[in-house]
């Protein structure tokens, strides 16, 4: 009941507070970015014959796999040894 009041109330706040923002428009330059970013990838996909793309995003993406899996364990562990039961480090 309490959170429901408080929810409301929030609520109320952030509608008051967007209600007196004014409308921004975005410009021109930033929407049409489209054909700049297809023109870079057209030119980099040229230079296939010099740079080996397929292999460094195999690389990349197999260090960036590494680094996910080392940061999940880091995590759960440094999550587990919140709940030792008053044993001692789970190290």
């Amino acid at each position: 009941m309490i959170v429901d009041w408080l929810l409301g109330l929030g609520t109320l706040l952030l509608t008051a507070l967007c209600s007196v923002l004014p409308v921004v428009t975005v410009p021109s330059w930033l929407s049409s970015n489209g054909s700049v970013f297809s023109t870079v990838f057209a030119d980099a996909g040229s230079m296939g014959v010099w740079f080996p793309a397929p292999l460094l995003i195999t690389v990349l993406t197999a260090v960036l796999a590494f680094w996910l899996v080392g940061f999940t364990i880091k995590l759960a562990r440094m999550v587990l040894s919140l709940f030792t039961a008053g044993g001692g480090s789970a190290a």
